[in-house]
């Protein structure tokens, strides 16, 4: 019998290949809000535009003229969110049309799709969920927290239900990047600071409970190593039992000292958690 991988690597396209420019592969410049679209901000000389790869489609990019600071497809349907300065768009590119507009009080120095149709937005100070439907203007969730300050945001996580938040920074502090999160219980609104780089959130069943536990993965490298940590946020759900947190060492060769962990999937049907390290490390536990 085969052996069932828990993880596969297969290259699916390189940009460069569909006429990319090499100087616009970057974090600034790439935004991937779902494993359906790849959007890339391009300029050439005067001219600027954003490149749309449909992933069912690779090989036939769409391409439009549109100068922004930041865009970000919707990580299901060929809506896009664009930011200029203050002046924040959704368009729907398939209707050709302007969903809705706003102007910000505040500069957005991060902003992601967490829904469909709510993007999050984050300013210097607050994060704000902004609706897509109607007229709604972006709503305040909660405010920073101090530990954060200075920070470059560069992630937002929410549970399924958007009940808890998790807003994640990095900063330089002695020639080490340290992370820094905010975690932010909406019922109770209340906010606890947590040294972490990357996090998750995933309802997970434990053996004999009838309802999902809602799960809380962070990982952390500090100075005396790194960690992966999971507990279960919120009460357990009636009849359930605690589920047992757990503490997982994260190794880190000596040669790569300033590795750190940048992102975490969960997969609720395996059961898996995945991380993956600036340096390209991945690691699978369960």
């Amino acid at each position: 019998m085969a052996q069932v991988m828990p993880i596969r690597f297969q290259e699916h396209l390189q940009l460069t290949n569909i006429g990319i420019n090499s100087a616009n592969i970057g974090f600034s410049m790439i935004t991937m809000e779902s494993d359906k679209f790849i959007c890339i901000r391009e300029k050439n000389g005067d001219q600027s535009q954003v490149v749309i790869v449909d992933m069912a489609d690779p090989n036939n990019p769409m391409r439009r003229p549109i100068s922004a600071d930041s865009a970000i497809m919707n990580p299901s349907s060929k809506v896009i969110a664009l930011k200029a300065g203050r002046t924040l768009q959704i368009f729907n590119l398939e209707m050709k049309s302007k969903i809705k507009a706003h102007v910000s009080n505040e500069d957005v120095i991060f902003w992601k799709w967490i829904s469909v149709n709510t993007i999050a937005l984050v300013t210097e100070n607050t994060v704000y969920h902004w609706p897509m439907e109607g007229d709604a203007l972006p709503q305040k969730v909660f405010d920073r927290h101090s530990t954060l300050k200075g920070c470059q945001i560069i992630n937002y996580r929410t549970d399924e239900a958007m009940k808890w938040l998790l807003l994640v920074g990095i900063s330089a502090q002695q020639q080490r990047v340290v992370g820094a999160m905010q975690l932010y219980s909406v019922d109770r609104n209340v906010s606890q600071p947590i040294e972490g780089h990357a996090a998750a959130f995933v309802p997970f069943t434990v053996e004999g409970n009838k309802l999902p536990s809602n799960i809380f993965a962070f990982s952390v490298r500090n100075q005396t190593g790194g960690k992966l940590h999971i507990i279960e946020v919120g009460a357990p759900a009636e009849g359930n039992s605690n589920f047992t947190k757990k503490t997982v060492d994260v190794f880190f060769p000596a040669e790569a000292p300033n590795d750190f962990p940048v992102a975490m999937q969960a997969s609720k049907e395996h059961g898996l958690l995945y991380m993956i390290t600036k340096y390209g490390t991945s690691t699978c536990t369960t």
